[in-house]
Formats: C-alpha cells, sequence, structure tokens
C-alpha cells in the first residue's frame, strides 16, 4: 500500500460531502477514471451513487491503523509525525506532539531518532517492467468456459456444432452466400463500360460491405454479451420459471442496445424482483389465514396438505356415489368386477367398455363475446362448449356464405368451419330454426 501525504487531508463523501473518518471507502473504478472518490460508510451501507459512482463498483477500504515500524505508531501517526516536523521543524518537539495529538514529546523525539536518523529503513524494492515481446506467438488453445472452448468430442462441442472455439467465429456467417455475388464481378475500363453498369457494380461492392459490417457487429454483440456461452445461459434460466423465461425471450431483442454488466445487472434485479413477488404473496395468503407469526407457518402447511388429501378422498367418493346414481354406470361397473372376478378363476372374457362420461356445460359469462349472445345462443354455446367470440365468427361465416347463394347445405357448413361434425351441426340446425340461414 502507498501512503501519501492526501491521507492527512481528511477527504469528503462524495455522498453526504461530509468530511470521512477512518476507516471509509475508496472507489477504485472512479478513481482510475475520474481521481479519487470516496464514501463514508454511513453512504456505503445505503448503497449512494452519485455523478458516474455506482454501488455496484469495486471498492477497498482505506484504514490507517496498522503498524510501519513500531507496533504502537500506526502509519497514520507516521504520517502525522512527518507532515508535523515539516512544518514546525526538527526540535519543536512540543509542538509537534502537539500536532501528533496522540504522542508526548519525549515519544516522538525518542521515535523519529531511532526510525528515520539512527536506522532508517531501505525504500521497498521496485519491481521492472514486465519485459515486452514484439514478436507474435500462437495462440495456446485452453479448455475453458469463458469464452467457450470445449473439448474435442465432448458433448458440448457437439452442441456447439457450426461454432470454431480457436478461432472464435463461426462456419455459417450472416448472409453467408454474398460472396456469391461477387466472385463474377469484373471492372474494365471506364471507356469500355457503361456508367449505368459501372455504377450498378459499385452499389453491388458497397452492399457487400455492408454485409461485412452487419457481420462484425452481430459478432460483437456475441463476443460482448456471451451469448455463445450455452451452459451459462442455461444456469440462468434454470433459476427462472416460464413466467421469467418468456420476459427473458421478450428482452432479448435489446441486447444489442445496452452495455453487456448493464443487462446483466437489470435481469438479476428482474428475478429477484419475481422471487419477492412470490414471497411476499405467500405471506398474504398466510396472512388471509390469520396467521402472524413464523412459527405457524409449518403447522398451516402440514394441515393444508391433510386437507387436500382429504379433499381428493371426497373426490373419490363422490365418483362412487356418480356410478351408484347412474344405473347404467353401476351395471357397468359389476360386469367389471364379475369379468376380474373370472380372470383370477382363469376364464378368459372381454372387458366391457366403460360408459363415457359427457362433458358438463362451460361457464362462458366472463369469456369475450358473451354480451353480444341471445339467450338461446348462450344455451348452445355452454351446451356445445363453444367461446362466443368463435361462435360469432362461425355464425358470421355461415351466414354470409347463405346470403351469397340464398341458401347453404350441411356440407358445405362443414367445409366452411373445421371443428367437430356433430358441433357443426348442432350450429347449421340452430341458425335454421332461428331463421339465420335457409336450408336447401
Amino acid at each position: 500500500m502507498e501512503l501519501g501525504p492526501d491521507v492527512l487531508d481528511e477527504p469528503a463523501c462524495g455522498g453526504c460531502q461530509s468530511l470521512v473518518l477512518e476507516p471509509y471507502i475508496q472507489c477504485e473504478t472512479c478513481s482510475k477514471a475520474a481521481g479519487k472518490t470516496f464514501v463514508c460508510l454511513h453512504c456505503f451501507a445505503k448503497g449512494v451513487e452519485f455523478d458516474g459512482h455506482h454501488s455496484d463498483h469495486p471498492y477497498s477500504l482505506v484504514k490507517n491503523n496498522f503498524p510501519v515500524f513500531e507496533r504502537n505508531w500506526t502509519a497514520l501517526e507516521e504520517l502525522q509525525l512527518l507532515k508535523a516536523v515539516s512544518d514546525c521543524g526538527y526540535g519543536n518537539w512540543s509542538d509537534i506532539a502537539h500536532k501528533v495529538r496522540t504522542k508526548n514529546p519525549v515519544e516522538c523525539e525518542r521515535h523519529y531518532n531511532h526510525s528515520y536518523i539512527e536506522n532508517p529503513k531501505e525504500d521497498m524494492p521496485g519491481f521492472s517492467e514486465a519485459e515486452l515481446n514484439l514478436f507474435p506467438k500462437p495462440v495456446i488453445y485452453k479448455l475453458c468456459e469463458d469464452p467457450p472452448r470445449p473439448g474435442e468430442g465432448s458433448l458440448l462441442a457437439t452442441e456447439m456444432a457450426g461454432y470454431m472455439a480457436g478461432r472464435g467465429d463461426f462456419m455459417v456467417e450472416h448472409e453467408n452466400y454474398m460472396e456469391m455475388d461477387l466472385r463474377g464481378l469484373q471492372f474494365d475500363q471506364p471507356d469500355e463500360e457503361d456508367a449505368l453498369e459501372t455504377e450498378l457494380k459499385l452499389t453491388v461492392v458497397d452492399v457487400y460491405m455492408r454485409c461485412l459490417k452487419e457481420r462484425q457487429r452481430r459478432k460483437r454483440i456475441v463476443r460482448r454479451h456471451g451469448l455463445i456461452n450455452l451452459r451459462k445461459n442455461a444456469r440462468f434460466r434454470a433459476r427462472c420459471d416460464m413466467q421469467m423465461c418468456h420476459c427473458l425471450d421478450s428482452l432479448r431483442v435489446f441486447t444489442q442496445l445496452v452495455a453487456p454488466g448493464d443487462l446483466d445487472i437489470y435481469l438479476e434485479a428482474l428475478q429477484y424482483e419475481h422471487e419477492l413477488k412470490q414471497e411476499i404473496s405467500k405471506l398474504q395468503e398466510y396472512r388471509r389465514n390469520r396467521l402472524t407469526k413464523l412459527r405457524h407457518i409449518p403447522v398451516y402447511k402440514a394441515l393444508s396438505k391433510s386437507r387436500d388429501r382429504q379433499r381428493e378422498g371426497h373426490h373419490l367418493l363422490d365418483d362412487v356415489l356418480t356410478h351408484v346414481k347412474d344405473e347404467a354406470a353401476c351395471q357397468t361397473w359389476l360386469q367389471r368386477q364379475a369379468t376380474f372376478d373370472s380372470l383370477n378363476k382363469g376364464v378368459a372374457t372381454n372387458l366391457p367398455n366403460p360408459v363415457r362420461k359427457t362433458a358438463p356445460p362451460l361457464e362462458i359469462v366472463e369469456l369475450p363475446g358473451f354480451d353480444q349472445l341471445t339467450s338461446q345462443e348462450k344455451e348452445l354455446c355452454s351446451h356445445l362448449r363453444l367461446v362466443p367470440a368463435a361462435y360469432l365468427d362461425f355464425k358470421a361465416t355461415l351466414v354470409s356464405e347463405a346470403s351469397k347463394n340464398g341458401t347453404l347445405r350441411l356440407a358445405q357448413a362443414r367445409q366452411l368451419i373445421k371443428i367437430d361434425v356433430n358441433k357443426t351441426r348442432k350450429i347449421f340446425d340452430f341458425l335454421v330454426t332461428e331463421d339465420y340461414i335457409k336450408k336447401e
């Protein structure tokens, strides 16, 4: 750590503009870009952001309470002593001790003479700059995940077929056959060809140059955002549910407009927000059930599972009662039981087919187009289990076709409406009965 005299200048916090006290935070990113940036611990704990400083920048904790030469003398006291000797002059130990504030004149004199005059310490060793090699070297192929360089014959290499990991390039380019338009292009002497033909050839070359720029732009986006790293993207998507994955797919188009780090932060924030909403919905469910203590939640979950099992048992009992009330279903059940008894005795018999249940009417009250139906049409859609909007479309198609020819046949209606033939027949008969169309 390099200590300079600016440590004693009591720097100000960039967030609250107050003088920072040790220990405090120094932003490494902003310090390299626009001078040293300091943040007090209070602003750092709240994640305060200002100017170009963000709360996720790398930082270092600044404190000068470590010893340098002697255990009872910290680095900050060393700096204060050197500055005081420079201001007051050697020998004015009373004034020097007054500036140091934590040591008396005798201690200041003894420590200064011992550490800086009698036993001076050598400077810290310097490091020579790394030797620059101007000669190119071959790139060594090393297995790694970012950028992805899978081993030959591995599963990942098979999944990434078409990507040349050693070159960081693709076998199939954007507009891969663009070069085919240029292979037979020749430029003759200006006086031997028409000006329009020359302009056309130059336009083809200009289109090709734009294609090359687009290829580089796409590769730059893929490289900056790590889109070729399948495992990284798969790991992030594995943490998300279907709703979040759909959100990620819809945001994919905006990848080229933002920086890679900002996009990752934004996606992580969306995922965290989604998880918080799920946790909040669970807490709201607990509150609706009059739970106010966290220790009551395990008991509530256990009771909920027990109620669900009892509810499933009730459904099974309802099915049994339904078969008992339905005489045909009851006879079928008795026949199947008798058949099973015969099979247990070794007698080969055919199992009777179970009776097919009729689907219950569809609840269409809140579906689109419900308000446009008459009472008869509502009953028809409910029994046929048709969405009102779909029925209105079928009705408009059949009425329009009947108005063209004056009449309509059932076979024509079945060609116009690609649904179940029984439903088509019922809709056709209903429209004929209500005099919407005329039957041939």
